[in-house]
């Protein structure tokens, strides 16, 4: 369903440094540009076109699919960096 790869979520980590951290977390919470492009254009044509809302024919699949799922991938491609990012504000 989501365009994310659950396989290779849990792939071991090399250990580095302190030093090194914020730049593996970085590297390995790269979104494509297609994704971003396809949230974006996707939550403006569910905000500006009322018919893609959806209804009782299609329910809500077609938001769904034009603005939910890739946020949802975006979500879990940069897990790393938000969940390293709450760690921080809750010390």
């Amino acid at each position: 369903m989501l365009l994310a790869p659950f396989a290779l979520a849990d792939t071991p980590r090399p250990t580095r440094s302190r030093r090194d951290r914020p730049a593996t977390l970085a590297s390995a919470s790269r979104v494509p540009p297609w994704l971003v492009a396809w949230a974006v254009l996707g939550s403006l044509a569910v905000a500006c076109v009322p018919a893609l809302r959806g209804g009782g024919l299609l329910g809500a699949t077609v938001p769904f699919w034009l603005a939910a799922a890739p946020l949802l991938d975006i979500a879990w491609l940069t897990r790393r960096r938000w969940i390293a990012a709450v760690k921080r504000r809750l010390r």
